[in-house]
């Protein structure tokens, strides 16, 4: 009687150390709602967007490798630029080097997002608002020409990605620029893609200079074909 006795009240102590976990823990039930929390961790998931796909492709296609602009370039491509900004970078990439080779091609792209001020009645009124914006700190902007859909009016920068567009848009703000908008241009538009072969170093180091003054812009080596 006293074993049998003994028996219990050890099986009672080995049943209490496995329920504290002594021995471990066997598997969880599926429905436990922590256990499914620690196995997918939520935190750690977010939603990509526009521009982050834009990077991600960017990256395969480049093979991971970064460009260096310190050294010589066989080929390389700049862009994609609005018919507002083409213009202008043609000009400046033309100066790089005499010995670089520079093509340019259309490039189709989705609806996009421009920064703008809205059209002012001459063109001397639209260069005085934007040395006024010069000297708020304004580097990238551009006075449409006549023949733009938006005669006259300052470009305050493009952008692919809504959030990006919305973010320049409060910046101008703090920055002091009144009555600037932002137009949602939803159908495909063309944009133009700009190839330079056989840059120097010097030219190559030119161009790095030249890109930041675009920061929405891609740096890239050549695609085949």
């Amino acid at each position: 009687m006293k074993l049998a006795f003994l028996l219990l009240v050890l099986a009672n102590l080995l049943l209490f150390a496995w329920q504290q976990g002594a021995f471990g823990r066997l598997a969880e039930a599926g429905r436990e709602p922590e256990r499914v929390a620690r196995q997918i961790e939520p935190e750690r998931f977010r939603v990509l967007t526009e521009a982050d796909v834009r990077e991600l492709r960017e990256r395969a296609t480049q093979g991971g490798a970064p460009l260096d602009l310190d050294i010589a370039q066989a080929c390389v491509e700049f862009g994609d630029f609005p018919a507002a900004d083409a213009a202008r970078v043609e000009k400046l990439l033309a100066a790089l080097s005499p010995g670089a080779k520079i093509e340019s091609r259309p490039v189709e792209a989705p609806g996009w997002y421009m920064v703008y001020l809205p059209p002012h009645k001459t063109a001397q009124e639209a260069e005085r608002r934007a040395e006024e914006l010069r000297k708020l700190g304004v580097k990238d902007l551009l006075v449409m020409s006549e023949n733009a859909p938006l005669r006259f009016a300052i470009s305050l920068g493009s952008f692919r990605d809504l959030e990006a567009a919305k973010s320049h848009l409060a910046a101008l703000e703090k920055l002091g620029v009144k009555g600037a908008r932002m137009s949602d241009r939803s159908s495909t538009v063309v944009l133009k893609r700009f190839q330079l072969r056989e840059l120097d170093a010097a030219a190559s180091r030119q161009l790095a200079t030249l890109r930041s003054e675009f920061p929405a812009q891609t740096l890239r080596p050549c695609t085949p074909g």
